[in-house]
């Protein structure tokens, strides 16, 4: 398993606004998989199979979010979020 903490990061900031970008996109995809995948099951599937895997994955993109986040100044973590809520 990929720990977070071990992928290097860009120094660039426009390189960590762009890493920012993906990753929240990549989040955002992974929950619309997951409420696709269950509105589109007759019954709820088994949690304790698919909680572990789903949360294992949105911890590790959090994660390195944070590590992103850190390193952003807050006018330009201020356009990113603005751009996420339009």
């Amino acid at each position: 398993m990929v720990n977070p903490y071990d992928i290097l990061l860009p120094k660039d900031i426009y390189e960590l606004a762009q890493y920012h970008i993906m990753i929240t996109a990549r989040l955002d995809r992974i929950w619309t998989e997951y409420a696709g995948f269950a509105m589109n099951k007759r019954f709820l599937p088994q949690t304790d199979l698919i909680f572990p895997i789903l949360f294992s994955e949105l911890d590790f993109y959090e994660v390195l979010l944070a590590r992103v986040r850190v390193h952003l100044p807050e006018e330009i973590l201020r356009e990113l979020n603005h751009d996420e809520e339009i």
